[in-house]
């Protein structure tokens, strides 16, 4: 009879390992958004930053870093870019000057307008013949993982 012990050690034992598939999954999805956002000049990882400024207005770079899990001087460099692309501009936090954020600009609005239904149609073709359930269970697993990994980051 076989324990709870077991059957997480048999699960962590899997192969190809979770974190290899889900890899994988990531990098198409990821390869597919690069490719179909060229003709806006513009990567995946620009797309997202501009997605989530978009959904948290006024968020820092530091904050966004810990969110992408990069370093804040790889997240100021992305950012700086795309405020001299006119994508976002930041401001002084108003309670800590030291603090600079985000906001997306008409020109950044613009854009991720055009770039969200690229997004969409890729969603669309990798996800679209799911049932509602198991597109639902998937994204819900996917939120708790990013939440329980956020919690756990230094």
């Amino acid at each position: 009879m076989s324990t709870d012990l077991d059957r997480k050690n048999e699960r962590n034992d899997a192969v190809p390992r979770t974190i290899y598939l889900l890899n994988q999954v990531n990098q198409g999805l990821r390869n597919a958004l690069d490719l179909r956002l060229r003709e806006f000049k513009i990567t995946g990882l620009q797309y997202t930053i501009l997605t989530v400024v978009r959904s948290n207005e006024g968020i820092s770079s530091a904050e966004l870093s810990r969110r992408f899990f990069v370093t804040p001087q790889t997240m100021n460099e992305t950012v700086t870019g795309m405020e001299r692309r006119g994508l976002l501009k930041r401001k002084e936090q108003r309670n800590n000057k030291r603090i600079l954020v985000a906001f997306l600009t008409s020109t950044g609005e613009i854009l991720l307008k055009k770039c969200d239904v690229i997004a969409r149609e890729i969603d669309t073709e990798a996800f679209g013949d799911m049932s509602d359930e198991d597109f639902d269970t998937l994204r819900n697993l996917l939120q708790d993982r990013i939440k329980r990994q956020r919690a756990a980051k230094p």
